[in-house]
């Protein structure tokens, strides 16, 4: 349903890193309707939650796709959760967008960072959450399983941005899968943390 007329749940959080998840209810593309990668809202929020970070998450379907197409990034924004999004950013200048979706189990890898080569975001970010994933003995992969839709494009004109595809045995509310749930939520917790101690270094070193 909407919330205030608005076809997202928007909060703002303590520190300059925001969480998106424009998946979270099912979309349509090209008139073929695509289903919601499922739990992607509720760890968006809980994520951000835990870390005092903000998020972005979608939850009515407007026949539309934020995300869509994949592949190239658009010369403008027609999208009103992406057009939320990049206000936001005007607004509240963010240090990482990380956008957060679901794929199939299928997938060779347990999770993928897509940045278009780095190209979007500081290759330390990415190593950062690469690091705290493979910890906890999650495959990783910098993105070559996918293409990259308008959500990280679009915010990887303004500040770092990447967009995270987890696996949907990850996502598992499961009673076998808890385990990896939680290994899940922990690595994101510690990366966040590390991703905003990075930041408030590099902000000493400039001044």
């Amino acid at each position: 349903m909407k919330i205030n007329d608005c076809n997202y749940l928007l909060k703002r959080g303590e520190i300059p890193i925001l969480i998106s998840a424009p998946h979270a209810v099912r979309q349509v593309r090209e008139e073929k309707i695509k289903a919601s990668d499922y739990l992607t809202g509720p760890l968006a929020m809980t994520i951000a939650n835990k870390c005092h970070c903000s998020y972005l998450v979608r939850c009515y379907n407007e026949l539309d796709d934020p995300n869509y197409p994949s592949g190239k990034t658009l010369p403008s924004i027609h999208s009103s959760y992406l057009r939320a999004l990049i206000d936001f950013i005007h607004k509240n200048p963010q240090y990482l967008i990380i956008d957060l979706h679901g794929c199939r189990n299928s997938r060779k890898y347990d999770c993928s960072i897509w940045s278009d080569d780095t190209k979007l975001c500081d290759n330390q970010i990415l190593t950062i959450f690469e690091n705290h994933l493979e910890k906890n003995s999650f495959s990783v992969d910098r993105g070559r399983e996918f293409l990259g839709g308008q959500v990280t494009r679009q915010c990887g004109l303004l500040t770092n941005a990447f967009q995270l595809e987890v696996k949907r045995r990850i996502r598992s509310l499961n009673e076998e899968d808890i385990p990896l749930l939680e290994a899940f939520l922990h690595s994101m917790e510690q990366a966040i943390m590390e991703t905003n101690h990075y930041y408030e270094t590099y902000q000493k070193k400039k001044k």
